[in-house]
């Protein structure tokens, strides 16, 4: 289920039955078929893990961005320690993919915990 940025809540929401993803869409920019670069939300049981994903072709664009305005050494590298790369935009991409991580429980090594683990 895909809840779009309802009721002033800045997230699109997907529900799953072993987690719940809320990916930060720019409501200008964005949209369900074509965001490239997103902050996510992975809400479990237990404990919540932020990711932030890109799609091979935004990376590419990126580091050409970079390359022509100076910055990260122009453009010679990429990097993010919550990175996810999917290849293809759009969130049906996304969720696969975080789908994929919650169920091999990798989502504790490429996500940054965002809860207390008391």
């Amino acid at each position: 289920m895909i809840d779009v940025m309802a009721n002033g809540d800045p997230y699109t929401t997907i529900t799953e039955p072993t987690f719940v993803a809320r990916f930060l869409l720019d409501p200008h920019a964005d949209t369900v078929e074509s965001v490239a670069n997103v902050d996510a939300f992975v809400d479990l049981p237990d404990s919540t893990w932020a990711l932030t994903i890109f799609t091979v072709d935004e990376v590419t664009r990126l580091l050409a961005l970079w390359k022509e305005t100076g910055e990260v050494a122009n453009g010679s590298y990429f990097w993010a320690v919550d990175q996810l790369i999917v290849p293809e935009p759009g969130l049906t991409a996304m969720t696969a993919a975080v789908r994929e991580l919650v169920r091999s429980g990798d989502i504790t090594s490429v996500g940054i915990r965002c809860d207390d683990p008391d």
